[in-house]
């Protein structure tokens, strides 16, 4: 028998440090770790397939970070957002799978139009998960993770305008192997992982792994409790009907995800079929309101809550994908690859958009959505100076998401009149998406008075006996459907031995057609448009190979986000496509032991898009806000002291900040503003150090992650930002010699630090902004078994 977490030569995959670091490092990591391999060496070669061809990461032009399984798996990382603790200037915020953030960089993907695209690709085994009811997948039974920075057009086509992070799982083995992982946690938290591998015969092979996943709420919802507002009465669903008092606690987890896949190998041809499931049922996203506190409560967003909507908080959520890849190698030389994939995905949710008992707004939508498509791509490695592809792809997403709004008419009303009395009398906006130098002492004046108009003077919720208790307002549906064609081209030459030149372009052909209908009082009115647009985007690199550990590179590139075409009564509104000009100063360093690759970055871009939400419809709304540039400086490394301890070391400098003038030279009134999401300092450290006691070994996971002040609106609006802060986790493994069992004790957030993960949302354009904290100290024990 072999022991569950075998220690054999070292594959530590996190890369990148900054430039400094780098340097001061490596005297260091020459003098330990020499050219030839011994049996002190720790770290292997690092395989990725970033550039569509199976290449040492070091040989790769691109700024990039790899986390392969071994770290995954040490620090049982399950859900994206947990990456980002590790990754320097990368941020993903998943409060829920409904609509995850991907920030690279400074620059965030948060629009929740169906007509949009995003800025950051996110693929999963070599598809397209971009869309984002898609793109927020459980991580089990993974190889790695390739996040790319900056701009990728000829790699991950047309989403990739500011960076890609690519899933890759494991594909069957030719050897029988399976293992189990049960978990309970102190927020009752159980999860059970599992993967079976089975080889059929010589040549072919099947692999199924699977998640469960289910955790309470960690936020108290105390409605229809004796001492709430609206005590035990009954609440009102989407359609207007009404339903029993539902209370259930917000912010938990759920999910239970299933992957099989089949591998048939050849000497020449390989094929790979999938397919998997993903069902959540989770608990909603507690946007708790900072203004209006729930009976006998206060605003705090780490207290209890008390929302309304009952039943329809929460979010459901089903995803089905099937995927085929084939690979023929014609010769050592020539290879063709070739795809196909169909995704389904089902999701609904409600929440209290402002946060409180009051019906100010709820919200409900249901977004239904297929993806598919198709790519072709043919493959020339001579082995020694040039490598090539090129090759073609076409997609296609279709989508409809029917929104819903819900509101107390006199609660909303007099609520929309004190507020509009209040901001002209003040000339204070209350809309978070309007920056203001005021203050946020003045801010929070103004809504206690707008507040104090909802109330009574005995202190329940005002009421009107005359006006009915519900009013639906919608459905407002958006559809769209969106055509892409794009045929690329890259080549790799190495013009001497030491310097590799990398050149591609590819052509974008899209067709975007959007329809939004608006249901009123007055009826049904539909608005719809249709554009054609096309671009060509390049990609140039110089790399330069100093010796065997180091390695030079430059890289430019060009990224495209898509015009967004938006039909309304007003006529139809075309953005500009957001173009930016990217360019990457890099290096990397891997000896035995010793692993870094560090970036200096600078992005310039034009006709910048910025999204916001529609307080009153709930549509998101793209205009092009002007030019901006960033900069910044990141990097991560790797040191294997020795077999049983390892050091791992991440920081990132970020400089992201609106321009003062729009594109015509007007003023921005974000001017100088920070992106949102995007902290000035972040950075990690992990120490990995196994004890050895006789027959026993102890493994010590500590892992402190940190990050310098983040804003959560393009606005800087006062008050929805999360000060600098840092989180602690820490696990202890315990593995026997030949034993197949081991077991775990861990603590998440050890020092139990409160932070938030989001502030405004839809509240905060009504101008009573909610905020959504982030996970508590949670303890949990795990016992896995191998076989």
């Amino acid at each position: 028998m072999r022991p569950l977490y075998p220690r054999p030569v070292y594959s530590r995959s996190l890369l990148a440090t900054t430039i400094a670091l780098a340097l001061s490092s490596a005297v260091i990591a020459q003098e330990v770790a020499p050219d030839t391999a011994n049996e002190t060496d720790y770290i292997e070669e690092i395989t990725v397939t970033a550039q569509m061809r199976e290449q040492s990461v070091m040989d790769v032009p691109v700024t990039m970070d790899v986390i392969g399984s071994e770290f995954l798996e040490r620090t049982n990382i399950m859900e994206l957002d947990e990456l980002s603790r590790i990754l320097p200037n990368v941020q993903i915020q998943e409060q829920a799978v409904s609509l995850p953030s991907f920030n690279i960089r400074g620059v965030t993907d948060d629009v929740s139009s169906v007509s949009a695209t995003p800025r950051i690709s996110v693929y999963q085994d070599g598809f397209d998960i971009s869309k984002k009811t898609v793109a927020s997948v459980a991580l089990y039974d993974i190889a790695r993770v390739e996040v790319l920075k900056g701009p990728q057009p000829t790699l991950f086509g047309v989403a990739a305008a500011n960076g890609a992070v690519s899933i890759h799982s494991n594909l069957p083995t030719f050897e029988q192997q399976g293992k189990v992982q049960v978990g309970y946690n102190s927020e009752e938290g159980q999860e059970v992982e599992f993967m079976y591998n089975q080889p059929i015969n010589d040549n072919h092979s099947f692999r199924i792994a699977g998640l469960y996943r289910e955790m309470d709420g960690i936020v108290e919802n105390n409605a229809c409790s004796a001492d709430s507002y609206y005590g035990n009465a009954n609440m009102y669903n989407h359609l207007g009907e009404e339903v029993p008092c539902n209370s259930e606690d917000l912010q938990g987890v759920s999910v239970q995800a299933l992957r099989a896949t089949w591998l048939a190998s050849y000497e020449k041809l390989e094929v790979i079929a999938r397919a998997a499931m993903e069902y959540n049922d989770q608990p909603g996203i507690a946007f708790k309101s900072g203004s209006i506190a729930p009976n006998g409560g206060d605003t705090s967003p780490f207290t209890d809550a008390e929302f309304s909507l009952g039943s329809e908080l929460g979010i459901e959520r089903t995803l089905q994908a099937y995927d085929l890849t084939v690979n023929y190698d014609f010769n050592q030389m020539l290879s063709l690859h070739a795809d196909a994939y169909y995704k389904d995905v089902e999701v609904s949710e409600g929440f209290d958009a402002d946060g409180s008992a009051l019906r100010i707004q709820d919200a409900y939508f249901d977004n239904d959505a297929t993806l598919k498509g198709a790519s072709m791509r043919l493959v020339y490695d001579s082995g020694d100076k040039l490598a090539a592809f090129v090759g073609a792809s076409i997609t296609q997403d279709d989508s409809i998401l029917p929104y819903y709004v819900m509101v107390d008419p006199f609660v909303r009303g007099t609520f929309d009149a004190v507020r509009a009395q209040l901001e002209a009398t003040s000339n204070i906006p209350l809309n978070q998406n309007i920056a203001t130098d005021a203050s946020l002492e003045d801010i929070e004046a103004l809504r206690t008075m707008l507040v104090s108009q909802l109330f009574n003077e005995d202190g329940s919720p005002i009421s009107n006996p005359a006006l009915p208790p519900i009013l639906i307002q919608g459905p407002f549906t958006f559809e769209a459907e969106l055509d892409i064609a794009s045929y690329v081209a890259e080549v790799s030459y190495y013009v001497t031995d030491d310097i590799n030149v990398t050149a591609g372009v590819r052509y974008i052909d899209e067709t975007r057609y959007t329809r939004n209908t608006f249901t009123t009082a007055d009826g049904a009115f539909t608005f719809d448009a249709e554009r054609d647009f096309d671009d060509t985007l390049p990609r140039f690199a110089v790399s330069y190979d100093v010796n065997n550990n180091w390695n030079l590179y430059a890289n430019y590139a060009k990224g495209r986000r898509s015009p967004v075409v938006d039909a309304n009564a007003g006529g139809v509104n075309v953005t500009k496509p957001e173009i930016v000009d990217s360019y990457d100063l890099g290096i990397k360093y891997q000896s035995a032991n010793f692993l870094f690759s560090g970036a200096i970055f600078t992005y310039e871009y034009s006709d910048y898009q910025q999204s916001f939400t529609d307080a009153e419809t709930l549509q998101s709304i793209t205009v092009t806000v002007g030019d901006s540039t960033m900069s910044g400086i990141e990097g991560m490394a790797t040191y294997n002291y020795s077999e049983t301890l390892t050091l791992t070391a991440s920081l990132g400098f970020l400089d992201a900040e609106f321009a003062d003038n729009t594109a015509d030279g007007s003023e921005f009134q974000y001017s100088g503003n920070k992106f949102r999401l995007a902290p000035e300092v972040s950075g990690a450290i992990n120490i990995n150090k196994v004890f050895n006691m006789d027959s026993f070994d102890i493994d010590v996971n500590w892992l402190t992650s940190f990050q310098s002040e983040v804003f959560f609106e393009s606005s800087n609006y006062p008050g929805l930002s999360q000060d600098t802060y840092s989180l602690t986790d820490v696990s202890v493994k315990l593995l026997q010699e030949n034993s197949k069992f081991a077991y775990e004790f861990y603590v998440n957030n050890l020092f139990d630090k409160e932070f938030l993960i989001d502030a405004g949302n839809t509240g905060g354009g009504l101008g009573i902004p909610t905020f959504v904290r982030g996970m508590p100290r949670i303890a949990g024990v795990r016992v896995y078994y191998e076989f």
